[in-house]
């Protein structure tokens, strides 16, 4: 007559398929931080360019947004007045359009580099763009 409790080997079994599944689990829970991370950068660079959009209308002053490619910072103010900021850890603008800058014109907001892209890449090789799109600089955020 068996006992009512588990016998080693459902035991093992058990234990091999919470391995199996936590082991999974944690690859996708990477992937997605991976994401996050990238996204985050992404979405700080368009919040940065709509932000001196709306300053040079608002302050009727020309402001700039300027990154290297390779590089994990930016410069972004009034022109004349740029102030450095940092991207999320382990996220570099892969691409950047022509010399790197884009300008705001007062008093409309116009944009310098009509239809530009900075690509940005962060860890796991994950690349998002974030467009200037037209002459108003509309602002989009999307994978290549």
């Amino acid at each position: 007559m068996r006992g009512r409790g588990l016998s080693l080997l459902e035991l093992v079994v058990v234990v091999a398929v919470l391995g199996v599944l936590l082991g999974v689990g944690f690859v996708a829970l990477q992937a997605y931080r991976q994401n996050l991370v990238v996204r985050e950068a992404a979405l700080q660079v368009a919040t940065e360019l709509v932000g001196i959009r709306q300053q040079a209308r608002r302050f009727s002053r020309d402001h700039a947004f300027v990154a290297a490619p390779g590089g994990p910072t930016y410069r972004v103010g009034p022109v004349g007045a740029l102030v450095e900021r940092s991207l999320p850890a382990g996220v570099v603008f892969q691409r950047v359009p022509g010399n790197g800058s884009v300008t705001f014109y007062a008093p409309y907001g116009r944009v310098s580099a009509v239809n530009s892209t900075y690509e940005l890449r962060g860890p796991g090789g994950r690349v998002l763009q974030v467009n200037i799109v037209g002459s108003t600089g509309k602002v989009v955020v999307r994978a290549p």
